[in-house]
């Protein structure tokens, strides 16, 4: 074998390696932004719930 053979294996070999745990970290961290973005929406969710119901208790109380 060759310089650049071997050159050519160990680069090969080496992304086999490192691409699969890029790609797994990359979905990793596009499902966590996801998720802190869902847990936001929620809480935005409860809040306004919350809101409406002291606004209606307030009315009542008046």
């Amino acid at each position: 074998m060759e310089t650049w053979q071997i050159i050519l294996a160990v680069i090969i070999v080496s992304l086999s390696i490192v691409m699969p745990i890029y790609y797994s970290h990359k979905k990793k961290k596009i499902q966590r932004e996801l998720k802190e973005g869902r847990e936001v929406t929620e809480k935005e969710k409860i809040r306004v719930y919350l809101d409406n119901i002291n606004e209606k208790f307030r009315a009542k109380r008046k």
